[in-house]
């Protein structure tokens, strides 16, 4: 498939800094060390739970314990995006 309307290219697309108007520059709502202390902490409950959750499988436990414990390795990364620490190259902090 090589019909060009199907392309996209975005080096057109200005980078938030070089919109006029846009004096300040793009400030995270919380500072490094929180972010990190909760990437750090997502991180750990991450491994911990992806482990866990087919362990609970193996061990034949409860169903509620294995959906919960696999809801809650998933829900992890969510966390982490929500305090601002998915990875952002133009973050400028």
């Amino acid at each position: 498939m090589t019909d060009e309307t199907t392309k996209y290219d975005d080096a057109d697309q200005p980078l938030p800094d070089s919109i006029p108007g846009t004096e300040t520059p793009y400030v995270p709502v919380f500072d490094p060390s929180v972010r990190t202390a909760i990437y750090v902490a997502c991180t750990i409950l991450g491994v911990i739970l992806a482990v866990a959750a087919p362990v609970a499988v193996a061990a034949h436990a409860p169903e509620w314990a294995t959906i919960l414990l696999s809801a809650m390795a998933g829900a992890i990364p969510t966390v982490a995006a929500a305090f601002g620490v998915a990875y952002n190259p133009s973050r400028k902090v």
